[in-house]
């Protein structure tokens, strides 16, 4: 089962998301309010199954704790980050991050799904070969 985990303070994105997976069984949206919870689930989970969301509105703290988390771990799942705002000088120090993409503006659910469907499908795909 391919999983995304969206960090988020409301059930914004993960809701669009579920919507965009729908017809799709083999797929997995979960959302979590808190940083600490998202990282211990996904400590437990297949990591070449699992793509994490972080919409950036929950706050800039809550996403650099996270992503501290993730780098000390050496975990190998992605990482979107998704705002609303600009980021200023704040995109490149999350790309030199790891940050796998960045989704700049309004929300563009089937664009976030369309990565997240390449990324898995490929490493699918390669994890069989």
């Amino acid at each position: 089962m391919r999983k995304v985990f969206v960090l988020e303070e409301r059930t914004h994105v993960s809701s669009e998301l579920q919507w965009q997976f729908e017809e799709e069984s083999d797929w997995s949206i979960r959302g979590f309010s808190s940083e600490s919870n998202l990282f211990q689930q996904c400590l437990q989970e297949i990591q070449a199954d699992l793509i994490v969301v972080i919409n950036l509105s929950i706050s800039k703290q809550i996403c650099l704790q996270f992503l501290q988390k993730w780098l000390s771990a050496r975990v190998s799942f992605p990482v979107i980050i998704f705002s609303e705002e600009p980021l200023q000088n704040l995109e490149w120090a999350l790309r030199e991050l790891g940050v796998f993409h960045l989704q700049i503006g309004s929300l563009e659910p089937e664009r976030i799904a369309k990565i997240c469907r390449w990324h898995l499908g490929a490493t699918t795909s390669r994890s069989k070969s």
